[in-house]
């Protein structure tokens, strides 16, 4: 907590500065009550506040989230999101409960760490231990799934980990003072997408789950839109105005989703059919990754901010973010399709790929909104002659060992250096696509794929260098926000 700066965070609240919105939490010594910098309330005494760098810690320390400014509601904290590569995975893991399945331990080997390193570094960064972290974001998640959700009271106390209703009620009480029906009064409303025809396909039904997720801002989702529907994949995806549509699978059931993207750009109405949908919490971590919603971009940007190649591209879009993907393996087979082609043929070849060995998606699932197919496990893919979908022998067999990789692997269970090792040992596979992979597949923000063409592109337009070489000297002035650096660079290509 000693990261905080005290004057800095008691400036942004009395001008309820939004860009500092998620980055840290005022807590009220007087009410015992912690808030949102963004709280409409009453500033209080600088002498009665104390700063915490997440929900999570204020919450371990005795205080008792806002009613009005809705602490949970906030965007992800850069506390415990981007800071360490560990403490990143940490509580991705934990949002997918991790901790309600093992012990520390178990998280710990997950990572490729010792149990006491997790912890220190956690604590550092966080404010809180794992389990303090993972304790006070069952109590957020619950509330915001009461507020921002259609499910019932018992649906949220199993999902949100409560081994009962009673002592889902006794928790929800103690932490907010109020039983949890309370805060669905009056709020029927926020949780439904914009009313459209009652014959679309994309509209909500009588027994969808509906989620709410905000994004911090600004947030380009027109941008982010645009990038998903030029890769769409026939048959696993459709991108409509403000909609992003797919299946998916967690573990053995499958679902579907529709993400409605509000007008005003402030976040993503999340429509969840079938018997996935009860993986709501890993569903929504996923999503959030998938639009990078919590990414803190003017915070990024700065960096960037007397740059002369990338100034004018922050200028263009300050909302930019980094597309992220729904599954690692999918997103590691689409990078390799797209090595040397357009992307408008590695759409073609994943689509073909879904096409003959994707499983079907039920339609009572998906009927009209032209997503039809699953994409294929690997295990289904193990062993397949592929190159009928239009591979060349070479590109055929890179395939073909990716899919070994991932089926030995089991990807979930690794760590991310583990993940990119395996794949730089796969033949075939070169410096693009282990960056490709690590920006969107992994999430990691200092990803770069210096010698992409598009890239080198952009860059040559806006007077840089347009050798890989000598971007990659360059870029060194970018760290550790690197993947941003490239996505502005593909923007600059928008139109061409």
């Amino acid at each position: 907590m000693e990261q905080l700066n005290y004057d800095i965070c008691y400036h942004a609240l009395k001008t309820r500065d939004q860009r500092f919105d998620g980055r840290f939490y005022t807590a009220v010594l007087t009410t015992g009550i912690f808030c949102r910098p963004v709280c409409p309330a009453v500033t209080p005494k600088r002498a009665n506040v104390e700063f915490y760098p997440s929900a999570e810690a204020a919450i371990a320390h005795g205080f008792r989230p806002c009613l009005r400014c809705r602490p949970e509601a906030a965007p992800g904290s850069p506390a415990s999101a981007g800071v360490h590569a560990t403490v990143a995975r940490a509580v991705r893991l934990i949002e997918q409960g991790a901790l309600q399945e093992g012990s520390i331990a178990d998280l710990a080997d997950r990572l490729g760490v010792g149990d006491r390193h997790l912890r220190r570094i956690f604590k550092t960064h966080t404010g809180v231990t794992p389990q303090e972290h993972a304790k006070a974001r069952r109590l957020l998640r619950a509330r915001q799934l009461i507020v921002d959700s259609n499910l019932t009271m018992t649906e949220i106390a199993d999902i949100a980990g409560f081994s009962s209703l009673r002592r889902f009620n006794d928790a929800m009480k103690q932490a907010y003072g109020q039983a949890p029906t309370a805060f669905r009064r009056g709020i029927s409303a926020k949780t439904s997408p914009k009313p459209v025809a009652a014959d679309d396909p994309f509209a909500p039904r009588n027994d969808d789950l509906i989620l709410r997720l905000r994004a911090r801002q600004p947030f380009d989702a027109t941008y982010l839109l645009a990038f998903f529907r030029a890769r769409a994949v026939p048959g696993l995806e459709t991108v409509r105005d403000r909609i992003y549509a797919r299946g998916f699978r967690i573990g053995d059931a499958v679902g579907m989703m529709i993400c409605h993207f509000s007008p005003d750009q402030s976040g993503v109405n999340v429509i969840l059919r079938g018997p996935a949908r009860e993986a709501v919490l890993e569903i929504g971590a996923r999503v959030r990754r998938l639009f990078d919603l919590d990414a803190d971009v003017p915070t990024i940007t700065k960096q960037f901010s007397d740059d002369a190649l990338l100034a004018p591209l922050i200028d263009k879009r300050p909302g930019l973010r980094v597309p992220g993907c729904w599954d690692q393996f999918e997103l590691a087979l689409r990078a390799v399709l797209g090595q040397q082609v357009s992307v408008a043929a590695a759409r073609t070849l994943a689509g073909r790929l879904v096409q003959k060995y994707g499983n079907e998606l039920p339609a009572e699932l998906s009927d009209g909104t032209g997503v039809t197919h699953l994409f294929p496990q690997p295990e289904k893919l193990l062993g397949l002659d592929l190159i009928g979908i239009g591979l060349t022998q070479r590109r055929a067999q890179t395939v073909s060992d990716v899919i070994g990789m991932f089926a030995a692997l089991g990807c979930g269970q690794k760590s991310d250096d583990e993940l990119i090792a395996a794949l730089a040992a796969v033949k075939g596979i070169g410096p693009w696509t282990l960056n490709y992979f690590a920006l969107r597949g992994l999430g990691d923000p200092d990803a770069f794929p210096a010698a992409d063409l598009g890239i080198l592109k952009a860059s040559k337009m806006g007077g840089g260098p347009d050798k890989a070489k000598e971007l990659e000297t360059l870029s060194e002035s970018w760290r550790p926000w690197r993947a941003y650096a490239a996505q502005y660079l593909w923007s600059a290509l928008e139109g061409e």
